[in-house]
């Protein structure tokens, strides 16, 4: 089933603000650190981050001496990692660019789509992402993968819960549907008078139906994990990472 593009409007300054912004810079660091130990890399090797957000990952990758390659649909985030990047005084490249139709001269040692950046334009959205993955990887490069664990959400699932953040009252509201394998919230923001409503509609994929993506893509499922700490994908797995080979 092909999804309404809700991306659109989802990605702006205030979830920014409050969900990218808040993450501590030592989470990613660990991330990264655990990320080349499921998958070690020479240094100077090509990385290219599809969604890259606001450049958590891959400036981190920068640092650390990677050639890296970082894409995104926001025009507002490229720009921010492009200066963070400067005010760090590291090299990478970033574009303004959807992850279906991405064109790059690029052949990277590791292509990665992390934090769930992963499952929004449906299955056959979804598809054209990876085949768009295995064009920018090299014969033997590797691909990960990192989404939330649908078989956990299924079994944890939380249908409402709402926090404060940065003095905003937010209030997510989840609704699961089995036959379409989505989790579609409705993410209300309060501050003062002012109210802001978003809608996300995520594709949760089972392994099973990842390996067939992932296959139809040319793209080989080597190696499975329910954590950056390398641990064994399971029902209690909060994520599902996969390790795959072109």
């Amino acid at each position: 089933m092909e999804m309404n593009d809700w991306t659109q409007d989802y990605f702006d300054d205030r979830y920014r603000r409050l969900f990218l912004d808040t993450v501590d810079p030592s989470r990613t660091a660990y991330q990264v650190r655990q990320l080349l130990r499921l998958c070690p890399l020479l240094p100077g090797a090509a990385v290219l981050d599809v969604g890259c957000g606001v450049g958590r990952h891959s400036i981190e990758l920068a640092k650390l001496g990677f050639h890296v390659i970082g894409i995104d649909k926001s025009t507002e985030y490229v720009d921010i990692c492009r200066q963070r990047a400067g005010e760090l005084g590291v090299t990478a490249e970033f574009y303004v660019m959807d992850s279906r139709t991405m064109s790059l001269n690029v052949c990277a040692s590791l292509v990665i789509s992390l934090w769930s950046s992963f499952g929004y334009y449906g299955e056959a959205g979804d598809l054209q992402v990876l085949q768009r993955i295995a064009e920018h990887v090299r014969p033997a490069g590797h691909v990960i993968i990192d989404v939330e664990n649908r078989d956990y959400i299924v079994k944890h699932f939380v249908p409402e819960e709402w926090h404060v953040c940065d003095g905003e009252f937010v209030l997510e509201k989840r609704h699961f549907n089995p036959l379409e394998g989505t989790v579609s919230t409705k993410r209300i923001i309060a501050a003062g008078t002012e109210r802001h409503e978003y809608r996300r509609v995520l594709r949760m994929y089972t392994a099973t139906e990842l390996v067939s993506l992932l296959s139809s893509a040319g793209l080989r499922p080597e190696r499975w994990y329910g954590d950056y700490d390398g641990s064994r994908l399971g029902f209690e797995s909060r994520r599902m990472i996969v390790v795959a080979v072109r």
